[in-house]
């Protein structure tokens, strides 16, 4: 039988603690509003904390008569696939809440001058956010002032509760893997992306697609969930560390093992190598939308055929360290710290899972549909389409974090906590995990374990061969029945008794589930349109010209439906 540990109550619990979490658990704790804080690792983590980066960037509306022309950069580049309403919010809102970043122990520095964000037209404002383990300290010290705002490190949601048609609380595993219990008016998701359910991928352990399983069981919808951004990678000599695309301007080439250039098959004619990198340099993220996407695809096509995932050479000119733009000087003096020197290092590249563009699906304040129930950051849809304009997210993370507590304070004003009995939080666990035969297999717990490690590292496998740049209908159907073969592998039910590992059972669980609907998201959209490619259908077709919405039934079958809202 589950036992409960403990039981807590508080108005907002608030998941996940990168930019977007810390900044809606601010907002809430100033205007007297009880809150819990829970992370999977420590404060201030997630892609926002990544630690093998030097900085992130803010994109920043110039003025008023930018307004309309950044709504235009970003349209152009969702190949229709964005929110105009989010869209038109962050343009609107980015240039007062970029002031507040020091106000949750966050300098944002603005670059020399204005700058082309990633795919971006015209040039901005951008600030340059940096020094994690800084930020870590000011969020602490500045959270440590809040009598409201309490923390749990090391744990993780297993599940929403919903009584009364509304999210009434949640169930927690904490530090000893111990069930908690929490009764909450609202539940405030800011559990980042998915991107390590790929083997290779530029994010902390904890960005692993939970928050995206919450909400779908909870009734929330989500949508764009095939749009994933790919970025090169360098995997050597400093294995996972963040590659800066613009380096790539004074790029000869990238090769193979015997010094042969992988690009020269892929390049159509009329566009030469020197173009194609020029363009490349241009942006981080994978795209179809420009001419270079050969680069990427010439990578990954090799990687499938070889099986070597040990990343292509690139050939860099010595002028590349006399450029002095800051934006160059930042990103060449950090890898120096790290004893990376591009020019006389051997530097090897290949594509990493970086972030996805989709999510659960949101209105302007946050809201999932679900009452008491937001998502925020990288977890939701937010303004992004097929492509993601680089230097939004970071600032999605303020607006939006901004506008879903203030939301949040009026409805938990005007609402009540409902009880939650613990036999109802244990039944709940024990349906999720399908207890069985208690006690069953408890001879086996190494055994169980290893074959959990066995399932997810299988997944992550799996999603990087067939889930990456390079797609066909073949190798994401047969992904998806592999996948289904490793599900009934697993017997949930008896491993989760074993106290010591339940975590990674839950992240086996989820896996699972969240992969199949990678899958079958990106073999549904038969089309190339951004951030998705398709080599079997390589043009974007005009029958797609809509979102594709996934939601579960209440016998929790999950549905795909294209939609033009």
């Amino acid at each position: 039988m589950v036992k409960i540990k403990s039981k807590v109550q508080t108005d907002v619990l608030v998941v996940g603690s990168g930019l977007s979490g810390i900044k809606v658990s601010k907002e809430l704790a100033d205007q007297n509003v009880k809150v819990l804080l829970v992370t999977k690792m420590q404060i201030a983590s997630g892609s926002s904390f990544y630690p093998l980066k030097a900085s992130l960037g803010t994109q920043v509306t110039k003025d008023e008569q930018d307004e309309e022309i950044f709504l235009h950069d970003i349209e152009k580049l969702s190949r229709g696939m964005h929110r105009h309403d989010l869209a038109e919010v962050y343009v609107n809102e980015i240039p007062d809440r970029v002031k507040e970043y020091q106000d949750i122990g966050v300098h944002a520095k603005k670059l020399e001058g204005e700058r082309k964000a990633c795919f971006a037209e015209h040039e901005r404002d951008i600030y340059l956010l940096s020094d994690w383990d800084q930020i870590r300290e000011n969020v602490r010290s500045i959270f440590g002032t809040y009598d409201n705002l309490s923390i749990m490190e090391k744990t993780i949601v297993l599940t929403l509760i919903k009584k009364d048609g509304r999210v009434a609380g949640a169930i927690l595993l904490d530090e000893n893997n111990e069930f908690v219990m929490v009764e909450a008016k609202a539940v405030i998701l800011a559990t980042g992306g998915f991107g390590s359910i790929y083997k290779h991928n530029l994010n902390p352990n904890d960005v692993d697609g939970s928050g995206h399983i919450l909400a779908l069981e909870a009734g929330a919808r989500l949508v764009n969930m095939e749009y994933i951004q790919f970025i090169p990678g360098i995997t050597t000599p400093k294995y996972k560390t963040l590659f800066g695309e613009h380096t790539l301007m004074y790029c000869d080439d990238i090769v193979d093992e015997a010094g042969n250039s992988i690009l020269d098959p892929f390049l159509p004619e009329g566009l030469s190598k020197q173009e194609c990198l020029e363009i490349r340099s241009t942006h981080g993220p994978f795209t179809h939308s420009l001419s270079s996407k050969y680069f990427d695809i010439a990578m990954m096509k090799n990687i499938i055929a070889t099986h070597n995932e040990d990343g292509f050479r690139l050939l860099y000119r010595d002028e590349l360290y006399e450029n002095q733009e800051e934006f160059y000087t930042v990103y060449l003096n950090w890898l120096k710290e790290r004893n990376i020197h591009l020019v006389e290092d051997e530097i090897r590249i290949a594509p990493f899972a970086h972030a996805s563009n989709g999510g659960v699906y949101i209105d302007t304040y946050g809201r999932t549909g679900v009452n008491g129930l937001y998502a925020i950051g990288e977890l939701s849809c937010n303004i992004e389409g097929a492509n993601r304009l680089g230097g939004n997210s970071t600032g999605a993370c303020m607006v939006f974090g901004k506008r879903a507590a203030m939301d949040c304070v009026q409805y938990t004003r005007k609402t009540d906590l409902i009880e939650i009995t613990e036999n109802e939080a244990a039944a709940q666990i024990e349906k999720m995990f399908g207890f069985h035969n208690p006690g069953k297999n408890l001879l086996q717990e190494n055994h169980i374990e290893q074959k959990v490690h066995q399932v997810i590292d299988g997944i992550k496998e799996i999603m990087w061969y067939h889930g990456n740049v390079v797609r066909d209908e073949e190798g994401l159907s047969s992904a998806i029945e592999e996948i289904k073969k490793l599900e009934a592998s697993l017997e949930l039910g008896a491993f989760f008794e074993q106290q010591r590992n339940r975590k990674q059972m839950v992240k086996a669980r989820n896996f699972l589930k969240l992969s199949q609907i990678l899958l079958t998201s990106m073999l549904e959209r038969r089309e190339s349109r951004g951030a998705h490619y398709r080599e079997d259908y390589q043009e974007e077709r005009e029958e797609y010209n809509k979102r594709l919405f996934i939601s579960m039934t209440e016998d929790e079958t999950i549905e795909y439906h294209f939609l033009a809202q």
